[in-house]
């Protein structure tokens, strides 16, 4: 990783390409999920929990958008891209990042080591990040509006996390498959909430989950699971 901060001489004629591809770093088996996309990406992808290495016990867990069933593969890309409505942010952001410059604000970084920026022997491919003006192309102004929102929703992760905690609702599952090798696995490392703890909850507990925007991503993500049949069935035309 290279990243670098965005500036409109430096970066003048930079170009991203946008498409979704192997080659462009998307055979990723899976993506960070936000709990404020959860309604849009449970209607195509299985949302699960995984633990974040080097987190203290059971409090670095993140939400995830499962798009294969063996590392590094994506089920959802085909020889003409994405074969889905919707991209989690986190994917849709890709090469840019978010850093933070001496004052502590925030400042728009690329990675000059990405596959997607354009090479200057590529040609006219990709997409234009600035005007030849300097001022900002309609892609780079969805981009900042994307950032923006992505770095808000990821400050509220914390919340979510410790919400789930708390009340002991995520449980540890498994998912059995035969992989596209033929052979039996088990995709392990995964959780997801415990319906029947949340069921149990009193009311004044699910009261304060609904009041703090908790409850609708927890229900998204339990029925974001019915699309673990879709991912096999997937698997199953290889």
């Amino acid at each position: 990783m290279n990243p670098a901060l965005l500036d409109n001489v430096t970066h003048r004629h930079l170009r991203v390409r946008s498409e979704r591809s192997a080659a462009l770093g998307d055979a990723r088996q899976s993506a960070l999920a936000l709990p404020a996309e959860f309604r849009q990406l449970q209607a195509h992808f299985p949302i699960v929990f995984q633990l974040v290495e080097g987190a203290a016990a059971g409090t670095g867990f993140q939400p995830v958008a499962l798009f294969g069933l063996e590392e590094g593969q994506n089920l959802f890309l085909t020889d003409t891209g994405w074969d889905a409505p919707v991209v989690p942010m986190a994917l849709q952001r890709d090469p840019f990042m978010i850093g933070r410059a001496p004052d502590d604000t925030l400042q728009l970084h690329i990675d000059m080591d990405s596959p997607r920026i354009v090479r200057p022997d590529e040609g006219e491919v990709g997409t234009a990040i600035f005007m030849p003006h300097g001022g900002f192309s309609e892609y780079l102004d969805h981009v900042v509006q994307l950032m923006e929102h992505l770095h808000a929703q990821a400050q509220q992760l914390p919340v979510f996390i410790e919400a789930l905690t708390r009340h002991q609702l995520l449980e540890p599952f498994v998912i059995d498959i035969e992989t596209s090798g033929g052979e039996q696995g088990r995709l392990s490392g995964l959780f997801t909430i415990h319906e029947e703890r949340l069921a149990a909850l009193p009311g004044a507990a699910l009261e304060a989950l609904a009041r703090e925007g908790h409850l609708l991503p927890i229900y998204m993500q339990i029925a974001s699971l019915q699309q673990l049949q879709v991912l096999v069935e997937r698997q199953s035309k290889l």
